[in-house]
């Protein structure tokens, strides 16, 4: 039916654009900003047990106002809440139970925190780890869980009263009077000791799967209410609370960066979303909440498993060296616990231990996105703002344990003093002594990385940081020589360059290497006629390529014909002259001049010596500057400064267009055969090989020559990789390194840590991404390059030479809208989808999306594609709420979920 209804609506697209438009009705108007939400009229309810599926679904709470008013434990627990919309109505209706009674999607959990002592940090101890009583069985025990077979009583208002089924001041005497045997270990479970006087955590969670749906509903707005208090009094523990303890490491917020949309970088208190919809537990959307369940007491009922040579085999819940038999007094990384499942995670690939397999998850195969070592990823404790949000956000160096800091370093082990990858550690069997060598100091010294970034604000001692600053860049209408002013900052201060000099090889003393200008420009080509392209395209340069022009280049005076520096004037600032003939050729149009690559310091170790230093880039005076669509400041959410090319171009997303620009494809295919021969594949790469290919032998003359090829405009790239293993056909990227390098990128491998669909993760606005935007720069826009080819079967000089002349009339090519969508939405029906209404994916249409796709470049028309006329802004399958169909709060409400047209959207979503 899915495959019928969209044949019908492409079909319909193009015999009848005119009908289309007479359909679509008010499609053409400006709808105008949409109004801001109104208050609640008086008793106005949400009720959620006579509310479709879909309005539960899109329910967004009030993260502030939703509270909790009183907390009682005489006997079980007895907790007062109030649960409000965002838009301050009140809610009812929330008691839906299961057949064995329990809630179905508001549950309740508590625990207490245990002080730190004897320097080990505090911790919590769940005390919901039995089952609920009944009449006919006497409790069991399990891991931490939730109590949700409990009296629910509303009180009016969106206000309910619950009673645990589970008298926590009881827990211990039960648990103790139980059996334990084998895996179920009693110590385990922890002193379950109620204790009126310690801080204790209550959370309410509603959320997680709707009942009675297919494909599966989710509550995209969870909501966990989370109240930290001391029973004894029934105070309420805050940061600002005297002499009651305290454990608030991480912030939700920080973890949302990557997972999903973090919010106002500057309101702490807003925590985004993500947690709960890109991470397990669709209910869990709170830190403090996962805190209380993924305790030590995760390893109940748990094998303990023992490495061989350092290699686990089976499932990996408990992991301790062979003779501990009790986690609770040996040394033992509990996997489910929260500071060691976070770690583990997060240090992925790059732990000592293999053969992690928590729950089906293999650590190992985990690729973190930025350097593991920036703590301060999730633990910020450094400014008043951090700390009234996360008063041990700074636990990370001023208490070090054998817990926290062995999860990531497991090549340690203390109870032994063994050290697998390096010199023996002193034997530890508790924590007291950890910080006489780990300082504060210390431990921030040993954790800074070479690139200084906000998030790792100094280098290691001694190292310089430097800044480039393009003050601005002319080009004189006679000469057509270029003049760049610039200056060069190290360590806050401008440096001063070596004077220039015949053969100068070292342009800053201490140092080798150079920055160097990137000059990118756009000129006419076939597609656009007489008009400029909109994107860089460095027509007439091998492979699209801009120049590059090192400043120990124009240092050197033997160079003079290409160009000279001189000055500083006094603020430090060079005036950089290259002459025409190496300049940008004349009649080129949106210049622009990039600031690159970096210095490298002499006499330190080469893993920091390079100075890698954040890319800048100035248009020329007078001309026009190329769109802006990628925000690198989100690029930082998850990857901090990136830093691509082994860190010759760093953060700066505006730098990467000059070179990756739609003229431009992976060069795997330029291999040549003694090249591919010679080669020294890892493992892993072999594994890809012959995943991709079984018969794979690099000796096989003009192997190369079957490599994929596709775009790798920033687009069609970024899209790609980051669409990852979701595609039909994940990219499969082979490069042709400088020098013996070989670069492969298999996309089955990459996981997004985000959603999919989350475009404004990357994006500066909702509109920076819409179909509208292509479509108000044609014929200007360029198509995407896919495969460059001279019009005869392909040869190994062949290609090289059609890469020397791209844009070449034979080369295959994809248009601009489709090359954007393709890259993520390739599934036979979305293509089929595509290439009906103006897309032509030639060979791609019916094979891989990763190589061969599009088709020649004089074959494609300038503007078949009609996207616009549903996807457009206002249309019925706008981009922007259908990206945000599946994403907390932004849900479009324009559309009734009733509709036909609605329908018709939701099974396109169905890709």
């Amino acid at each position: 039916m899915q495959e019928k209804l969209l044949k019908r609506f492409s079909a319909f697209m193009i015999a009848s654009t005119a009908a289309t438009a007479l359909l679509l009705g008010g499609c053409e108007g400006d709808r105008g900003p949409r109004g801001a939400q109104g208050p609640a009229g008086t008793g106005v309810f949400t009720n959620l047990s006579s509310s479709t599926a879909d309005q539960q679904a899109n329910i967004t709470f009030d993260q502030q106002n939703s509270t909790v008013n009183s907390v009682t434990i005489q006997s079980p627990p007895v907790v007062t809440f109030t649960l409000k919309t965002a838009s301050g109505q009140p809610v009812e209706g929330i008691g839906r139970r299961n057949a064995s009674g329990q809630l179905t999607n508001l549950a309740f959990s508590i625990a207490k925190l245990i002080p730190a002592s004897n320097g080990t940090p505090s911790h919590w101890v769940n005390y919901i780890v039995t089952t609920a009583p009944t009449n006919g069985s006497a409790p069991t025990a399990t891991r931490p869980t939730r109590d949700r077979e409990g009296t629910l009583v509303y009180l009016g208002n969106g206000q309910y009263r619950y009673t645990f089924a589970r008298d926590i001041k009881l827990i211990q005497s039960q648990v103790n009077a139980m059996t334990f045997s084998g895996n179920n270990r009693r110590n385990d479970l922890g002193d379950l000791t109620y204790e009126p006087n310690l801080t204790h955590r209550l959370v309410i969670e509603y959320g997680g799967n709707i009942a009675n749906t297919s494909p599966q509903l989710i509550y995209k707005n969870a909501i966990n209410i989370v109240y930290d208090f001391i029973p004894a009094t029934g105070a309420r523990v805050t940061s600002s609370t005297t002499g009651a303890a305290e454990r608030n490491i991480v912030l939700t917020k920080y973890c949302n960066e990557c997972h999903g949309n973090p919010g106002d970088p500057n309101d702490l208190n807003q925590q985004g979303w993500g947690l709960g919809i890109t991470t397990p537990h669709a209910g869990r959307v709170d830190t403090r909440y996962c805190a209380i369940c993924h305790t030590s007491q995760r390893a109940y009922g748990r094998a303990i498993s023992n490495p061989t040579n350092g290699a686990f085999t089976g499932t990996t819940y408990v992991t301790a060296e062979a003779g501990v038999t009790d986690p609770s007094t040996g040394e033992a990384q509990v996997l489910g616990e929260f500071v060691t499942l976070i770690h583990k995670l997060h240090m992925g690939s790059n732990l000592t231990e293999t053969g992690y397999n928590y729950a089906g998850i293999n650590f190992n195969e985990i690729a973190y996105p930025e350097s593991v070592a920036l703590c301060r990823k999730c633990h910020r404790g450094e400014t008043a703002q951090q700390l009234a949000v996360t008063p041990q956000g700074d636990n990370w160096r001023t208490m070090p344990s054998r817990k926290a800091c062995g999860s990531c370093h497991d090549n340690i082990h203390f109870a032994t003093g063994t050290n697998t990858t390096g010199p023996a550690h002193p034997v530890y069997t508790n924590d007291a002594s950890c910080n006489a060598c780990h300082t504060p100091t210390a431990i921030t010294e040993s954790h800074a990385q070479a690139l200084v970034s906000p998030l790792n604000p100094a280098a290691p001692a001694g190292l310089t940081n430097f800044e480039y600053q393009l003050s601005s860049a002319t080009v004189d209408a006679t000469s057509n020589n270029l003049t760049i002013k610039f200056r060069i900052l190290g360590n806050g201060t401008p440096v001063t360059l070596a004077p220039p000099a015949p053969g100068l090889t070292t342009s800053l003393a201490g140092f080798t290497g150079s920055p160097s200008f990137l000059l990118a420009y756009a000129r006419p080509q076939l597609e656009t006629g007489g008009a400029v392209p909109a994107d860089y395209n460095n027509l007439g340069k091998v492979a699209a390529q801009p120049d590059a022009i090192s400043i120990t280049t124009l240092l050197n005076t033997n160079n003079a014909a290409i160009g000279n520096i001189t000055g500083p004037d006094s603020s430090g600032t060079y005036t950089a002259t290259i002459n025409s003939a190496s300049a940008f050729p004349v009649g080129a149009q949106m210049r622009a001049v990039a600031m690159q690559s970096y210095f490298t310091q002499t006499g330190f170790d080469a893993s920091i010596a390079g100075r890698h230093t954040r890319a800048v880039i100035v248009p020329v005076t007078g001309d026009a500057v190329r769109r802006t669509v990628v925000d690198p400041d989100k690029c930082k959410n998850c990857h901090e400064f990136f830093e691509a090319h082994g860190g010759q171009r760093v953060y700066q997303t505006q730098v990467c267009v000059t070179c990756h620009n739609p003229n431009l494809t992976t060069s795997g295919r330029t291999i040549s055969d003694a090249k591919l021969a010679g080669f020294a594949f890892t493992p892993i790469q072999l594994g890809i090989l012959t995943t991709w290919d079984p018969a794979f032998n690099k000796a096989t003359p003009g192997y190369a020559l079957t490599f994929p090829e596709f775009s790798n405009n920033f687009k069609d790239l970024i899209h790609g990789i980051h669409a990852g293993a979701t595609r039909t056909n994940p990219i499969r990227d082979v490069r042709n390194g400088p020098g013996t390098g070989i670069t492969l990128i298999e996309g089955s491998e990459i996981t997004f840590p985000n959603m999919l669909g989350n475009c404004d993760a990357c994006h500066i606005t909702q509109q920076s991404y819409t179909p509208d935007v292509i479509e108000a720069l044609r014929p200007r826009v360029l198509p995407s390059t896919q495969v460059v080819a001279d019009g005869t079967p392909p040869t190994t000089a062949g290609i090289i030479a059609a890469r020397a002349t791209v844009p070449n009339a034979n080369d295959l090519v994809v248009a601009p809208v489709t090359a954007a969508c393709v890259a993520c939405h390739d599934t036979p029906l979305a293509k089929a989808h595509m290439n009906a209404n103006g897309a032509q994916l030639g060979a791609a249409l019916a094979g891989p999306s990763y190589t061969n796709m599009g088709v020649a470049r004089s074959t494609l028309p300038s503007a078949t594609e009609q996207c616009t006329l549903c996807h457009g802004q206002g249309r019925v399958a706008d981009v922007i709420p259908m990206h945000g169909q599946n994403r907390p709060v932004l849900v479009p409400t324009s559309l009734s979920t009733g509709s036909s047209a609605a329908r018709m959207v939701k099974l396109l979503l169905n890709w």
